[in-house]
């Protein structure tokens, strides 16, 4: 009995030895629409580096492409099943993952919504860019460059996505108010996808032969419409954009955009995940995260601190 004794004694000293480690080091899930994409890689680099320095442990998941909502629901289920500590979320479709979102909430995981939350109010907190002004900055960049007059285009970026809603919404507002003689002649609302926008530019050359300029809500977008633009001699249509990958730097140094409204990436991440330590392990919790938006140009590409706007060219997730 002495035995027996002395040995669950050593066990509860152990587990208590034990138990303050597990909680310095909380699981977090990330699951993500796609890490093909430079938004989302610079997002897990802000992630990533404020879980190094908050000693979290990461089980990062991608849905392989904004389409895929099916394959992000398995993969938070995945999540729920593994018992982490609490998931950052960026959603495919706000909606459609909204159920399996609110059953990890119920079984008490908390969720973090980044850039493109679950359309959920059981969110523990939610991490985003000023995403309206963001389109507000790209229509008073646009409507400059182009004289305040002309046809242009929307490259709008995914449907049901509040990030690439609301960069439009700004954009629209803002254009009316500005430049009343801009149209707007063709809005396309595909996933944000460099071919898929290079093809889809080359039948609004063809379409709309006095185009004057293309606003796009991501610089990956951006990056097929100057292409398809180059390749058919209409290199003098101007071209806005929002976020600032290395393709979007160089763009922007070659003249190739007349700007790009953009986020702090990098903080959005590290944002996120100091708000799911904090709601993992009980500490204090801020409801609502919103970085601002800056525009960038020709003229200050040079001058703009990057560390917490992009990922490092070399870093890979």
């Amino acid at each position: 009995m002495k035995l027996f004794r002395a040995a669950s004694l050593a066990a509860l000293l152990l587990a208590a030895a034990l138990a303050p480690a597990r909680a310095a080091e909380p699981v977090i899930g990330v699951s993500v629409p796609n890490l093909g994409s430079s938004f989302w890689i610079s997002v897990l680099y802000g992630v990533d580096t404020a879980a190094k320095a908050d000693k979290a442990k990461l089980v990062t998941l991608s849905a392989g492409g904004d389409g895929n909502s099916s394959q992000q629901i398995a993969q938070i289920q995945d999540l729920i099943q593994r018992k982490v500590d609490a998931i950052i979320v960026g959603a495919t479709n706000g909606d459609a993952v909204k159920a399996i979102v609110e059953r990890a909430v119920a079984a008490g995981i908390p969720v973090i919504g980044i850039s493109s939350p679950p359309n959920t109010d059981k969110l523990a907190a939610v991490v985003s860019a000023d995403h309206y002004d963001m389109g507000k900055l790209q229509a008073e960049c646009l409507a400059e460059a182009i004289g305040g007059k002309g046809e242009v285009a929307m490259m709008a970026g995914p449907a049901g996505q509040a990030w690439s809603d609301l960069r439009a919404q700004g954009f629209r507002d803002t254009l009316a108010k500005v430049a009343p003689n801009v149209t707007i002649v063709a809005e396309s609302r595909l996933a944000d996808n460099r071919n898929a926008a290079l093809t889809t530019a080359e039948d609004w050359i063809q379409r709309f032969p006095e185009l004057s300029g293309v606003y796009s809500a991501t610089d990956d977008m951006a990056a097929g419409v100057v292409s398809a633009l180059k390749a058919s001699g209409k290199g003098t249509v101007k071209v806005s954009a929002s976020n600032l990958s290395p393709t979007a730097q160089q763009m922007l140094k070659d003249g190739d955009l007349a700007c790009t409204s953009i986020q702090q990436i990098v903080a959005q991440g590290k944002a996120a995940l100091v708000q799911a330590v904090a709601a993992a392990t009980k500490g204090k919790v801020e409801a609502k995260v919103v970085t601002p938006a800056v525009l960038v140009t020709p003229d200050n590409v040079g001058s703009i601190d990057l560390s917490l706007v992009v990922a490092p060219a070399d870093y890979r997730p």
